[in-house]
């Protein structure tokens, strides 16, 4: 059975919302990576853990599950009653509302796991999260898909509809991701420069990209090629207004100024650099020919010592026909 056996197009849905929060996201890819790396077979499944209000649910956090020691297609149901209660006494405002796996589709063995997952979670809503790593090149969007048992019907039955799904951060969860996303290779940064300008390059980026997808429609609109949105180009005008008018003189002017300060410092480090080398190189070298030259030094001593002596005719009086006393 295929994914076109297991997921309907047409099977009609709850209609909720639905939102990942960054820690279940972790949490699932995290997972995978420990049970990647241990070169294990077994199925990679969990609980997730989240909040339902009205039409709105909230996937904040997850948990593993382990499997029948017998069978090994079915999780362990008692696992999850235990786990379900020690996290509800920690976190009782959480419940299980779902589970996860790791797949590029689902497949009829999710089918029949989601079945047993509803059973175990009568008293709540019982989501299917698959996460697929493959990622192709370019894709942008996260590797999630969320899905639940479609309504029952004749074609229907035992297979998933997929649901819409986003992200959803609270500040706490920003600032973790934003220290878990800087550069913890090779030695600690003290000052802070290399994540802040980590940050600037992925803003810019990002900033560059967004702005090609507007040249682009727009000179679609232009060409005719795309069909014009008069809200769209409204808005992409009043963007374009706000930004400042600059002198295009002035700006170049600015930005030689600038690369010249930042070559001449560059310059005047390597100079710093040069001038501590050579300073290490001279005490080095006084280090290892100080008793060469203290040596020189006592020789040259020694011969003005005897050259003073010999032209004073030694220490005694000189008498007359030369002879000393």
């Amino acid at each position: 059975m295929d994914k076109s056996n297991v997921v309907t197009q047409s099977g009609a849905n709850s209609g909720l919302s639905i939102n990942l929060h960054p820690l279940a996201i972790l949490n699932i890819s995290d997972h995978y990576t420990r049970v990647k790396c241990t070169g294990a077979t077994v199925k990679t499944l969990g609980a997730i853990l989240g909040t339902q209000n009205g039409r709105d649910v909230s996937m904040q956090n997850s948990f593993e599950l382990t499997l029948n020691e017998d069978d090994d297609t079915k999780f362990d149901a008692a696992f999850l009653a235990t786990r379900r209660e020690l996290f509800s006494q920690t976190f009782p405002a959480l419940s299980v509302v779902g589970w996860y796996t790791i797949g590029a589709a689902p497949t009829p063995a999710d089918v029949a796991i989601h079945e047993q997952f509803m059973n175990a979670n009568e008293s709540g809503p019982s989501f299917f999260v698959l996460f697929n790593p493959d990622i192709p090149d370019g894709v942008k969007t996260l590797p999630f898909s969320v899905y639940e048992a479609a309504l029952e019907g004749e074609s229907t039955a035992g297979k998933f509809v997929r649901l819409e799904c986003g992200i959803e951060t609270g500040e706490a969860e920003r600032i973790a991701v934003d220290a878990v996303s800087k550069d913890a290779s090779g030695e600690a940064d003290q000052t802070g420069e290399v994540p802040s300008l980590t940050m600037q390059r992925n803003a810019i980026a990002m900033l560059y990209d967004r702005a090609l997808v507007l040249l682009k429609y727009v000179s679609g609109v232009a060409d005719g090629t795309a069909k014009p949105d008069h809200d769209i180009l409204r808005q992409i005008s009043a963007l374009v207004a706000t930004l400042p008018v600059m002198d295009v003189n002035e700006l170049h002017t600015e930005l030689e100024t600038e690369y010249n300060d930042v070559q001449l410092i560059e310059y005047l480090t390597t100079l710093l650099q040069q001038l501590e080398a050579f300073a290490d190189y001279t005490d080095k070298h006084h280090s290892l020919h100080s008793r060469d030259l203290d040596d020189v030094g006592l020789a040259a001593r020694a011969m003005k010592s005897t050259f003073a002596f010999g032209a004073s005719g030694g220490h005694g009086r000189v008498r007359r026909g030369g002879t000393r006393r």
